[in-house]
């Protein structure tokens, strides 16, 4: 663990200590983080930049992908792991292409599906009766 950088501590400890719902939801943070990195490195012609902020990117649709659990999620989680998977080509042909618009695109479905992780974690705080399995996703497009 990082001892001499308090706020490394802290992040990691925050990590360690959250809930599955807040965890996915720091994923999606750091995807669009990264997201929007690889954007600015493809507009400012920086190709190697913008492939390390795809790589990294591609790395964290990977780790969404090998968290669902098909037998819990059923339709919708078939659904949502054909969307990364969409998501997931369309990083690698930006990737080749240095398209941005290819990235902007994979912004906005993964920016809606952030919306809905944090409007179910927050209905599941409000409510702690409610199960996440009986719960439902409506994602368009």
């Amino acid at each position: 663990m990082a001892q001499g950088n308090p706020y490394s501590a802290y992040h990691v400890t925050n990590v360690q200590t959250a809930d599955q719902r807040t965890l996915i939801i720091m994923l999606y943070d750091g995807l669009l983080r990264y997201l929007h990195k690889a954007t600015a490195k493809i507009e400012a012609k920086d190709h190697e930049g913008a492939h390390n902020y795809l790589i990294r990117s591609r790395e964290i649709i990977a780790e969404l992908i090998s968290t669902l659990k098909p037998e819990k999620g059923g339709e919708v989680g078939m659904n949502l792991k054909r969307l990364y998977a969409y998501c997931f080509e369309r990083l690698v042909e930006a990737n080749l292409l240095k398209d941005a618009s290819k990235v902007q695109e994979v912004i906005k479905v993964m920016s809606t599906l952030r919306e809905g992780w944090a409007q179910m974690k927050l209905q599941g705080q409000s409510n702690p009766e409610t199960s996440p399995e009986r719960k439902q996703i409506n994602v368009t497009m």
